[in-house]
């Protein structure tokens, strides 16, 4: 029997939430099946980006917001 993955299972498979049965059968999928593969390269680089994208407030930021929060009083 064929095994049809869809692109959640390919989403399961990159953040490494797939069962064990379920990810060998995948990888044996990603051996075989080029389209699959490269769906699943599609959605790694996309991962990739995501990570890249966050990023940290300037130090110029933070201290403007810590010295805000020390200036504002919280009891009237």
């Amino acid at each position: 029997m064929i095994k049809t993955f869809t692109q959640h299972d390919l989403v399961q498979y990159i953040y490494n939430e797939l069962p064990k049965k379920q990810r060998e059968a995948l990888e044996e999928a990603l051996m075989v099946d080029q389209d699959l593969a490269e769906s699943c390269a599609d959605l790694l680089l996309t991962q990739l980006s995501l990570e890249e994208a966050l990023i940290q407030p300037s130090e110029r930021v933070t201290d403007a917001i810590i010295s805000y929060s020390k200036n504002v009083s919280l009891h009237p």
